[in-house]
């Protein structure tokens, strides 16, 4: 890394720290891009527009972010609009591309976005933490811990691999690659027991001050024992470690077992709209 680019991603992150300070999000815990968004004044809306990752509007200060692309890849999205958003860039249209590392960060004031978002949704001290309080060594533990440890963070399995090996420095290449080879649908079988196709969020008791954001049709592997209020999210099946859960329709819910419990909150599947109302039972489309 350049010393030029080492100095824009030590600006980011200290941007995006300020704006975890500013919204009194601590670093012990997640944060909801969405919900952050809409704290910091930004509307935030989903179109199904294929060619493209995300926009940021200025005059609006507004962000559009595609409807099409996985959960992870949206929220990741979302954190780099509100870069540019943070530092003023103007006008921006990040087009679809296969690779948001090294094969677009030629571009300082992309790179710059980019590590804003990696900072705001995964610092260091937050991932250490999901680590540390999963009894898990990043450098040793299965790649079903980093999975686990993404759908806390609310990114994407590889986003959290590729940043703790290039940004955090936690693991080493030989590590990365190791935990790289493991593929989504593997990792759901090992994880199940069984083939699943859908998108799977593990959430386990150390989920607090975090709901359960999730699409129709996406799978829950709850804690044991697990309870549902509510009728976005419906169980399906007790096992000996773990309860399954299917997000069946929009709407507000509540999982809870014991003295533990967090909000499940579903949206519809490629949900196009206003961010504030993907939640809404009936979604009328409008403002």
């Amino acid at each position: 890394m350049t010393s030029e680019r080492r100095r824009v991603g030590a600006q980011a992150a200290r941007r995006a720290l300020e704006v975890r300070r500013r919204l009194g999000v601590p670093l012990t815990d997640p944060i909801n891009v969405y919900d952050a968004a809409e704290r910091l004044g930004l509307d935030v809306w989903f179109f199904d527009i294929p060619s493209m990752e995300g926009v940021y509007q200025p005059g609006r200060r507004a962000i559009i972010v595609s409807s099409l692309r996985p959960a992870g890849r949206q929220a990741f999205t979302c954190g780099h609009e509100i870069g540019h958003d943070s530092f003023g860039d103007g006008q921006q249209f990040d087009e679809l591309v296969d690779d948001r590392t090294d094969a677009r960060r030629f571009d300082l004031k992309e790179f710059r976005a980019d590590a804003f978002a990696g900072e705001l949704l995964m610092p260091k001290t937050t991932v250490l933490q999901g680590f540390n309080e999963r009894g898990a060594d990043p450098c040793t533990c299965a790649p079903e811990l980093y999975y686990a440890i993404s759908c806390w963070l609310g990114v994407g399995y590889k986003t959290l691999v590729h940043h703790s090996l290039k940004v955090l420095r936690i693991i080493d290449r030989a590590r990365a690659e190791h935990l790289m080879r493991v593929r989504l649908p593997q990792l759901r079988h090992r994880i199940l027991g069984q083939p699943c196709v859908a998108h799977l969020i593990l959430v386990d008791a150390q989920w607090r001050n975090r709901s359960v954001d999730a699409k129709v049709g996406d799978r829950l592997v709850l804690p044991r024992g697990a309870q549902i209020q509510g009728q976005c999210a419906s169980l399906v099946e007790e096992r000996p470690g773990f309860t399954i859960a299917e997000a069946v329709q929009p709407g507000l819910g509540r999982t809870t077992i014991g003295d533990w419990s967090s909000v499940i909150r579903v949206s519809r599947k490629s949900y196009v709209g206003r961010a504030r109302f993907r939640f809404e039972e009936e979604v009328n489309g409008g403002d």
